[in-house]
């Protein structure tokens, strides 16, 4: 996998996350579609990636189907704003 300098963090509403701000790296793989890698305080905690249906899948990691729904929505609005 190639690696993309594009690091950003966003915030959730909700329990699991509330008030806390989540790193996120992209990095771009070999079929063009990006995994973004989720941290928190710097400890992993998910992969995720948006499938060309639209749908946000996790990877890697143990969170909440909701949660990775709104994950994915914050990843998809801050790259909507560049």
């Amino acid at each position: 996998m190639e690696k993309l300098d594009d690091i950003f963090e966003v915030s959730l509403a909700g329990e699991q996350f509330e008030g806390r701000q989540l790193t996120i790296r992209a990095e771009q793989t070999t079929d063009g579609v990006p995994v973004y890698h989720c941290y928190d305080e710097g400890a992993s905690i998910a992969q995720l990636r948006q499938e060309t249906s639209g749908e946000w899948t996790q990877l890697w990691g143990d969170l909440q189907p909701d949660a990775v729904q709104q994950l994915g929505e914050a990843i998809a609005s801050y790259n909507h704003q560049e």
